[in-house]
């Protein structure tokens, strides 16, 4: 059984460090996904957790783009997992091309109107 708490937990502390190893951020990119696929178990407090890890995480794209890409060619890893657009955390080599992040725009989910 997952537990969506301890990935949750695992998750706000891996969007800080954008200067680890491209490794362990595959490991976070693996663990946002299968949160992502419980996402209708989470509680409200959980999904307001996972919110503003992922604003941390869209802030620092371009940083963990370049160390993702020292190790591994995203492109090639979404289309060898099948990954669907709305796991937007695999896109690190897209987003890093966006001037300015259109968090409200990209992911309203993630800012109230």
């Amino acid at each position: 059984m997952v537990n969506y708490d301890e990935l949750i937990a695992a998750y706000e502390v891996d969007v800080r460090f954008p200067d680890v190893s491209g490794m362990e951020h595959l490991e976070m990119l693996l663990n946002r996904s299968e949160i992502a696929r419980g996402k209708q178990k989470l509680t409200e407090e959980q999904r307001a957790r996972l919110v503003e890890a992922d604003k941390v995480l869209l802030q620092q794209a371009r940083q963990f783009r370049q160390t993702i890409h020292q190790i591994a060619d995203l492109g090639m890893w979404r289309r060898q997992e099948n990954v669907s657009p709305d796991h937007w955390w695999w896109y690190f080599d897209v987003l890093a091309q966006v001037p300015a992040l259109p968090t409200r725009e990209f992911l309203p989910e993630l800012v109230p109107a």
